[in-house]
């Protein structure tokens, strides 16, 4: 099945759209390797109020790209200067997710040059991006060149542990 799409910037319009795509990735992406409550835990409303807080006026050069197949949303970018310390240079993809059936046909790679190049221009030199470590989806960051840093983040999500690892790219200068 051939079909064409095409990446473009996020919109306060575009929110509903994003939420659902964002709710039903974040399902299908983690239910196989986090507990129920981590996965119930992002509904359509909390990813709403999450991108309607995001793109207000901020000090991290916030960006949100979408993917469109035929006028629908099927995924989305979005990230900015690295959370933790905004003036040391570097970009961070906050999330990247994509709907099930249109993963691996090139898309989530169009979205992530499109962060890199956003983030590229804004006078980064680095992308880093925060993974659950037992992610299946860790090979799509191996396979776009990231590598991997040392050292885990953790978080406490409803009373279970949830460990992050990081991948990083140099994007400019």
């Amino acid at each position: 099945m051939s079909f064409s799409f095409r990446i473009r910037p996020g919109t306060r319009e575009d929110i509903p759209a994003i939420s659902r795509t964002y709710a039903s990735s974040w399902r299908s992406t983690y239910q196989d390797v986090a507990s129920p409550a981590f996965v119930k835990g992002l509904t359509e409303s909390a990813a709403a109020g999450i991108f309607q807080q995001s793109l207000q006026p901020n000090a991290f050069s916030y960006f949100l790209y979408v993917a469109e197949v035929e006028g629908q949303i099927v995924g989305f970018a979005d990230g900015g200067k690295e959370r933790s310390d905004p003036e040391k240079g570097i970009g961070e993809l906050y999330a990247i997710y994509l709907l099930k059936e249109f993963q691996g046909k090139g898309i989530g790679q169009e979205l992530f040059k499109a962060s890199a190049g956003i983030l590229c221009q804004a006078g980064l030199h680095s992308l880093v991006v925060w993974v659950l470590e037992k992610s299946p989806y860790r090979t799509f960051y191996e396979k776009l060149g990231g590598q991997l840093l040392p050292g885990v983040k953790t978080l406490d999500v409803a009373g279970e542990k949830i460990n992050l690892v990081s991948y990083s790219w140099q994007i400019g200068k």
